[in-house]
């Protein structure tokens, strides 16, 4: 048997309208599984997500945040498309939207759980597009419950990001507040120990090389023993004193920094351009693909039948 080129072109040629009633029955097979399947509707919405380190204390405080580009970039963008897909966000979603009935699964059974997850992830589109603008789809067969999700997606992404800086903003916040805590009880051990030095040695003046050697007035003699002493000691504890409540006057201001910007309504990171509205035509374009990859696969598998069915006649034929 001939298994050159030529002679596989001329056994196509010769039996090409076997080959055209196969194409056509597999576009009129496709098209009308198609058809019988439920229509699905797809809501968009685009917006753009802004870039966090705008809303960072460093850059709040600084005039040479001004410099820094508006638009979130790529890892950011990565970011968000990985929360995306997070199971706390689908959970939230199908929660919040009683997805596991409208969709006829079982929430209460893990397994149906996990598929009813999948099933989401495959409605659910997210990407970039060439002018940095983000586009979020959902596939439903409800239109309002598809322009409902995608919009509600959006709304908890924001968040979701959102707190993700704010809670590191926040934790720095925490640690500088207790530091502060910490000072505030060490100052009050000293203010007390510094009172009782006074007291005993009937010291009244400021004594604080921290002050830079400021007095009110001339030192005078208590006549109490001791004095010369007593003038050292409160001079080291009135310095040691004072050098935390400069330390503790500079954490409070860095942490009423830290917590600027940090509440549910301030400083979004996305900037919504199209919400999603009801769609109301469904996947038209889907029709021509799906007839298409038909007539495709059917042009396919009538060269196979062709091919099988003549290689089995010329073994017959030699048999014999």
């Amino acid at each position: 048997m001939d298994y050159s080129l030529a002679a596989a072109y001329r056994i196509i040629t010769d039996n090409w309208l076997m080959l055209v009633k196969y194409t056509i029955f597999a576009i009129l097979f496709g098209t009308s599984i198609y058809l019988a399947m439920p229509k699905k509707y797809e809501a968009s919405t685009v917006f753009i997500l802004r870039n966090p380190i705008f809303a960072d204390r460093n850059n709040i405080y600084n005039y040479e945040a001004k410099f820094l580009n508006y638009i979130a970039d790529d890892n950011d963008v990565d970011q968000l498309i990985s929360m995306a897909s997070s199971d706390s966000l689908k959970d939230k979603i199908i929660d919040s939207l009683h997805l596991a009935a409208a969709y006829g699964f079982d929430s209460t059974d893990a397994e149906e759980r996990h598929k009813l997850r999948q099933n989401f992830q495959k409605r659910l589109l997210i990407y970039r597009n060439e002018y940095k603008s983000i586009i979020l789809s959902y596939k439903d067969k409800d239109p309002e419950r598809a322009a409902v999700i995608a919009n509600l997606c959006v709304d908890l992404l924001e968040k979701s990001l959102r707190g993700f800086y704010n809670g590191m903003r926040k934790n720095v916040y925490g640690s500088i507040m207790s530091k502060v805590h910490q000072e505030d009880s060490v100052i009050e051990v000293l203010t007390d120990s510094l009172s009782k030095l006074r007291d005993i040695y009937g010291i009244y003046d400021i004594v604080s090389p921290s002050r830079y050697n400021l007095m009110l007035s001339g030192i005078k003699n208590s006549g109490k023993e001791g004095f010369s002493k007593g003038i050292e000691k409160v001079q080291n504890v009135e310095s040691i004193k004072d050098e935390l409540v400069g330390d503790r006057a500079k954490h409070l201001s860095l942490a009423n920094q830290y917590s600027t910007g940090t509440g549910d309504d301030e400083m979004r990171l996305t900037h919504v351009i199209q919400k999603a509205t009801p769609p109301f035509k469904h996947f038209v374009l889907n029709l021509f693909i799906n007839a298409g990859v038909s007539a495709v696969l059917g042009l396919l598998f009538g060269i196979v039948i062709l091919f099988a069915k003549t290689f089995f006649h010329k073994m017959n034929t030699d048999t014999i």
